[in-house]
């Protein structure tokens, strides 16, 4: 197993514009109310995760009609994405790309930025205007873009020795704090490289 697409729940409805993401994936797990998205859309999916209060009975009937493999999680400490994540930490993943995040509440769509750093995992979330992707010493970004493309990081807590290359502001081996230093960058290069010695970093790149 190598590529995992994983779908929230929000009302981002429309999902066949991530065709392409859809049809590469080796896996699907659609995140608790999702899965109505799933089926209106025709899209084939290999788990439902979450605490499953956001699914009808309905289409709940259905997933164990279709023999899908259901992961109910009751705890609330963390979000449905959260939780698919930490499923994804018991499977052979090379990629993890999540769509249907845009919109919602804003709280929640700050838990979705989070439940990034909370699992080192190669992971992209895709949004409308934007991929998101968090860079830690595990998990530096190598990014190939064209140059002239925005992008933006910001610093999680105390980040160390950043280094950016490929860009027009770049750092060599920078301590960053929370701030809005990082706020519009451009790539000036083929390929984009980030990567910290300690700490996180969200990273924003434009479409």
């Amino acid at each position: 197993m190598s590529r995992v697409l994983i779908i929230g729940n929000t009302n981002q409805k429309y999902l066949p514009k991530w065709h392409e993401l859809i049809q590469s994936a080796d896996t699907i797990i659609a995140c608790d109310g999702a899965i109505a998205d799933c089926y209106e859309s025709q899209i084939s999916v290999d788990f439902l995760i979450g605490d499953l209060d956001s699914i009808t009975k309905q289409d709940l009937a259905r997933a164990e009609q279709d023999k899908l493999q259901i992961i109910k999680v009751d705890e609330q400490q963390s979000n449905d994405l959260s939780k698919a994540l930490r499923f994804c930490q018991n499977l052979s993943v090379n990629k993890i790309d999540i769509i249907g995040v845009d919109g919602g509440k804003s709280d929640h769509q700050m838990a979705n930025y989070f439940a990034l750093l909370e699992h080192d995992l190669p992971v992209t979330l895709h949004l409308n205007d934007a991929i998101v992707i968090a860079v830690s010493k595990s998990n530096p970004l190598h990014y190939k873009s064209n140059p002239g493309v925005s992008f933006s990081l910001f610093s999680i807590g105390e980040t160390a020795k950043v280094t950016i290359k490929g860009a027009k502001w770049e750092l060599n081996n920078h301590d960053m704090s929370p701030s809005t230093m990082g706020l519009h960058n451009i790539t000036a290069e083929e390929f984009l490289s980030i990567n910290c010695e300690n700490g996180s970093l969200l990273v924003f790149i434009d479409r």
